[in-house]
């Protein structure tokens, strides 16, 4: 009695450059989150301590901020690489809207406020960027997880092309016909008389 054997399903093979891509774009995405961070922690800092907070819950507003961006990033990098839509996506894509306005609006009120507004646009680099790549980033890590399936099926149906061509081209063996044994056995025996016959 044969068992059956399982099928297993084998995902498809990376593609060359797919994780190197990945970890460049995740890489990209936290030093900006990490260069925003160190805008926020003096910028918001300095501005708090101005408003008359204490300076020990001054240092903390700007760091609540980055956290909950990073938090939202993290999450929608995950997401997006198991297959969640941006439709999926829309809440948190408007929290992550909010955290970098909010973000935007603490580094650069200081500045405006004493109007140096060079210094402003400058602090506006780190907040600006971080709003641009939590849009563009989860889709471009979506795209790239979704190109190794493609091409995947892309070189099965070249495969099996090719070994579609393969039969055309290929000539079909022709194998003999196969005699019942009662007319084999009559054949032998025919061919044994006519034998003895050509001998006598």
């Amino acid at each position: 009695m044969t068992t059956p054997t399982a099928t297993v399903s084998q995902a498809p093979p990376a593609q060359p450059g797919q994780a190197l891509t990945r970890r460049a774009v995740t890489a990209v995405t936290i030093a900006i989150v990490l260069m925003t961070f160190a805008f926020s922690l003096g910028n918001v800092t300095r501005l708090c301590v101005n408003l008359g907070i204490t300076a020990w819950i001054a240092w903390l507003v700007g760091p609540a901020v980055d956290l909950s961006v990073v938090g939202l990033l993290t999450g929608m990098r995950f997401l997006s690489l198991h297959g969640y839509t941006p439709a999926d996506l829309v809440s948190l894509r408007r929290m992550l809207r909010f955290c970098g306005l909010l973000t935007l609006a603490l580094n650069t009120a200081g500045s405006i406020a004493d109007r140096q507004y060079g210094t402003a646009l400058v602090d506006t680099v780190g907040p600006a960027l971080l709003m641009g790549w939590s849009e563009v980033g989860p889709w471009m890590l979506r795209q790239i997880h979704a190109v190794s399936p493609a091409a995947s099926s892309a070189d099965k149906k070249k495969e099996e092309n090719k070994n579609q061509e393969l039969r055309q081209v290929t000539p079909a063996v022709v194998r003999p016909p196969v005699l019942p044994p009662a007319l084999l056995a009559r054949a032998r025996k025919l061919d044994a008389e006519h034998r003895a016959a050509s001998v006598d």
